[in-house]
């Protein structure tokens, strides 16, 4: 795969874009160019309150799903499509998505030191229900075997952070509301942090009140440096629109990847015992058969349709490839080349919201 600036590999495998729009070195709230620093965190981080307690949030990469109302939320990236699978009810793979995630955290401590210092306490997010799964789990003990196994001396705390009452879901309040429901929920329990590092791990950051409140606490309990540590930041993008906030040079890996929803990596097998026995191949319209089932994508009227009975549980409710549909675009690679298929992917990325994937 050709070397990108700014591309993270996960395990030497799953491409992840970083961040490169401007952002508060602080909060990463969306700045101008050659702005270090957001309102909030120069002047004060909102009105009802006055200090944001942490150092800084370092995040992996862009966070963001698109509401559709005859589909499930469409992810923007590769990033998203992961969190989406950690966040969701299928347990496959979470295990194996949890280590790419360490890999892809712990990279980022060696890229920003001050995440670590010489002995740093280390906690996620608790959950109103203890007895609801949190996904952070999946990723926080391989990043400690991570950390431990290059000689950091952390302690994890998690256990000893607790809700003292129900916040409920975020989704559908209001900015004050979130900070309102959020204060002097969390207390840390028997324990004096002397002064020591603390860094927060969690899944995504959006207003950045329950960090904020965690923090506040943390500060109570005489903790030094607090830095956060996140796998998103959610997108703020003003016209909620895919086509202004995608990438621009994706290349056919990094497409094969998003679209197969890891597939071409985590089951790359199961996609090549795919058989393509029919195929044509032009520059409107794609169709192909394999043993079994008919795959045809019509790029003027923007559908894709497809009958395999993985497609219609699971796939074409997420505009994701099935093996079948991602055999063919390798096949199509083969066959044209790898920037005629490029090209092609990209035209399906880019309207991806706009794109009727059928099962028929």
């Amino acid at each position: 795969m050709t070397e990108i600036r700014n591309l993270l590999l996960l395990n030497d495998k799953v491409p992840i874009r970083l961040i490169t729009k401007p952002y508060c070195k602080k909060c990463m709230n969306p700045v101008g160019e050659d702005v270090n620093l957001c309102n909030s965190c120069t002047e004060f981080p909102h009105p009802k309150i006055s200090d944001w307690f942490f150092n800084r949030i370092v995040t992996l990469g862009i966070y963001k799903t698109y509401e559709n109302k005859d589909y499930n939320n469409i992810p923007l990236n590769i990033n998203s499509r992961m969190i989406l699978r950690l966040k969701g009810t299928v347990q496959k793979n979470k295990d194996i998505l949890g280590e790419l995630f360490a890999d892809g955290l712990f990279k980022l401590t060696n890229k920003y030191p001050f995440l670590l210092g010489d002995f740093t306490y280390l906690l996620i997010p608790p959950k109103d229900n203890p007895s609801e799964e949190n996904q952070c789990k999946y990723f926080l003990n391989p990043f400690i075997d991570k950390l431990r196994q290059q000689g950091f001396n952390i302690e994890n705390i998690s256990a000893k952070l607790k809700r003292n009452k129900s916040i409920g879901k975020n989704k559908g309040k209001s900015l004050d509301d979130r900070f309102e429901d959020v204060r002097g929920v969390h207390t840390l329990n028997e324990i004096n942090l002397q002064r020591k590092n603390v860094l927060i791990l969690d899944d995504v950051v959006t207003s950045k009140s329950t960090i904020w409140d965690i923090s506040r606490e943390l500060k109570e309990k005489n903790a030094g440096e607090i830095n956060v540590l996140t796998l998103g930041r959610n997108l703020l993008s003003i016209n909620n629109n895919m086509e202004e906030d995608v990438s621009s040079n994706l290349n056919f890996y990094e497409l094969t990847t998003y679209f197969s929803n890891l597939d071409n990596i985590l089951e790359s097998k199961n996609i090549e015992k795919v058989k393509i026995k029919e195929s044509e191949i032009a520059d409107t319209r794609i169709g192909c058969k394999t043993d079994k089932y008919n795959i045809e994508i019509d790029f003027e009227n923007l559908i894709l349709e497809h009958n395999c009975d993985d497609f219609l549980r699971r796939r074409y409710k997420n505009k994701s490839f099935c093996k079948h549909i991602s055999k063919l675009f390798l096949y199509i690679k083969e066959q044209n080349g790898e920037e005629f298929a490029r090209e092609k992917l990209y035209s399906i990325y880019k309207k991806l919201l706009y794109w009727n994937f059928n099962y028929k």
